[in-house]
């Protein structure tokens, strides 16, 4: 689901825009009018504008069309399945010839359905020479893992890989991406911008070198690689629709036509069974829906070298990381320092390189002692660990992760008050959610809004409409940083110097430090504050936290955290909140959460105890 910049201005879109526009003649003579509608005909009695597969190459679901350019449909003033295909045909057959050049794929799909009358797609330069840039054996689904560093990235992205053989026999491979760029740094806009009224698309075709490096690299995020299970056909089929799509113009909407909501069209032109769109598709859910359809022909992963450091850091003692960090940035890696054999030090050995790869790309080694290391570990490992390997932990993998969205039921005892309490969160997760599937403890929330019922009368009402939450508790180490951070925009209650809640508009943010001393067990703190709206009045406000998360034995997880707040609501006057939180995760999908708060000050106190039920889907 990517939002982001750096392509345009990195050439990675000059591939495939530099091609020719598709502005020439294809062999074949125009139909008559009555030839033209004896195909309409044809087509409309057998129904094939409700098969999914011609659905797919609009853009459409259920009746509703994703694209509005008139150059991609021509029925774009009264758009309909049946009244596009009409209008297909007409102008594949009724004019001019070079017409198939636009619709390639639209063609090639009739052709093979209904035996129209052949036109020549060899006479389209645009398919020629994609065929011979970019030759395709093989088509792969990419999830490239989340990132805090890119808010509209925290959901991940995924974009295509193809991959053949050129005419030289050379193995080749190039990346196929949707997204839009960031022209604000002004969160709000970019938010309405890509959420409300749309944002410009860019469909791009680059070497997929570049674009791992980029990810891998420069960015330190996973790459999976789904290999597609696809036939000649589907394949070809495919490829033409890559180009009807090159020559439109793609709006992006972050929630609704992002880089998952088009490669789910695109794959669901092999004509295999997908589940409906709903809620909010994410790059998770187009994975899940490829595994889902029976696609998925085989997983790689692409680790990067500071996710994998921090992997095997766990398994490593820190004087050894110590002192394998000294030997790799002086440039003598010690072969006695690796026993023969030993599962251990292979692990070591492993880690070494990790950590050769990042200082490398941190800038802490310049590339001959680079060279020299990688030179090094490698005739260690050939002699001394011949045929042993890392293993990946499949829990990890996006499609075992839990899902995107999810409803939660409370029962909410607040200071004797008792309420029934409903929450939505249309996209991504929270900080008591299973998380291990993660870099690191994270929060993200878009339009979570929380339905307050009491229970002993009073009227139903919005308690808590959360626009945005972001939260990253990335683990710091001495040898490659990390740092945590949030970020807040919502309408919540705060409390005032009597501790009484009142609904207020606010934006906060903090920065902190967290530190894992044992591989189940985070400690953090966190210094922050924000800006509050109540009525015409605003305020600033300032926290500052500590805590711990634990994760548990038996699918159990326990945060506990003491916070101090200064002037909330403008009252000048400061409190302690104690936040006990328990989770059990029954399975993937269903949680349950015990939560007690405490706030404290010098006049008042004030308790809040919530049982709560998750569904995450």
């Amino acid at each position: 689901m990517q939002v982001n910049n750096r392509l345009i201005k990195s050439g990675l879109i000059a591939a495939f825009f530099a091609l020719p526009i598709w502005l020439v003649s294809a062999s074949g003579m125009p139909q008559t009018d009555e030839e033209v509608d004896r195909l309409k005909e044809k087509a409309i009695n057998e129904e094939i504008y409700k098969l999914p597969v011609w659905s797919a190459l609009l853009h459409s679901e259920n009746g509703h069309a994703n694209i509005s350019d008139a150059n991609f449909l021509l029925s774009h003033k009264n758009f309909s399945l049946a009244l596009e295909l009409k209008q297909t045909i007409e102008f594949l057959y009724k004019g001019d010839p070079g017409n198939v050049c636009r619709f390639p794929a639209r063609y090639y799909w009739l052709r093979q359905n209904l035996d129209f009358p052949e036109l020549s797609l060899d006479s389209c330069p645009e398919v020629v020479e994609f065929r011979h840039k970019a030759p395709i054996d093989e088509i792969s689904i990419v999830f490239a893992s989340e990132t805090v560093s890119q808010p509209a990235s925290m959901l991940g992205h995924s974009f295509l890989k193809l991959s053949g053989k050129n005419d030289r026999g050379i193995e080749v491979s190039h990346a196929i991406t949707f997204y839009t760029d960031i022209n604000t740094y002004n969160l709000p806009k970019l938010l309405f911008d890509s959420l409300v009224i749309g944002k410009q698309g860019y469909f791009a075709l680059s070497p997929y070198d570049e674009m791992q490096r980029r990810y891998v690299d420069e960015e330190q995020r996973n790459l999976w690689e789904y290999g597609l299970l696809l036939n000649n056909s589907q394949i070809e089929l495919i490829r033409l629709h890559l180009l009807e799509l090159k020559h439109t113009k793609l709006t992006y909407f972050f929630q609704k036509y992002n880089c998952a909501t088009l490669l789910n069209f695109v794959i669901s032109l092999t004509g295999k069974p997908m589940p409906d769109i709903t809620w909010w598709l994410t790059p998770k859910d187009l994975i899940k829906n490829a595994q889902h359809a029976g696609l998925i022909s085989s997983t790689r992963i692409i680790t990067p070298s500071r996710w994998l450091f921090r992997a095997l850091a766990t398994q490593v003692p820190l004087l050894d990381q110590r002192a394998i960090r000294q030997q790799i940035i002086q440039g003598k890696v010690d072969n006695n320092f690796f026993q023969s054999g030993s599962e251990d030090s292979f692990i070591q050995l492993e880690l070494a390189g990790a950590y050769n790869q990042y200082a490398n790309h941190a800038g802490e080694l310049n590339n001959s002692v680079w060279t020299g290391n990688e030179e090094a570990i490698s005739k260690i490992k050939e002699h001394s660990f011949t045929g042993m390997q890392l293993s990946s932990n499949d829990k990890n993998n996006p499609i075992n992760t839990p899902g995107d969205r999810q409803i939660s039921v409370s029962t909410q005892n607040d200071n004797g008050e008792q309420s029934l309490m409903l929450t939505v969160l249309p996209v991504s997760h929270t900080l008591l959610d299973d998380n291990r599937g993660y870099a690191a403890e994270s929060s993200l929330q878009l339009f979570a809004a929380t339905l307050k019922a009491p229970l002993y009368g009073g009227p139903l009402s919005l308690d808590r409409l959360v626009f945005f939450d972001m939260e990253s508790l990335m683990p710091h180490d001495e040898f490659t940083g990390g740092k945590s951070s949030r970020f807040h925009i919502a309408i919540e209650p705060q409390k005032n110097a009597q501790l009484e809640n009142s609904q207020v508009f606010t934006t906060s943010g903090a920065l902190g430090v967290t530190n894992r001393v044992v591989p189940d067990v985070d400690l953090f703190v966190f210094l922050g504050g924000g800006v509050g709206f109540k009525g015409q009045n605003g305020y600033l406000y300032t926290t500052i936290e500590t805590g711990t998360i634990i994760r548990e034995v038996w699918d159990m997880k326990s945060l506990l955290s003491i916070t101090r707040t200064d002037n909330q609501i403008d009252q000048r006057s400061n409190y302690y909140t104690a936040w006990f939180s328990h989770s059990k995760f029954m399975n993937r999908n269903n949680t349950i959460n015990l939560d007690w708060k405490l706030d404290v000050n010098e006049t008042s106190r004030r308790s809040l105890l919530s049982f709560t039920l998750k569904n995450i889907f």
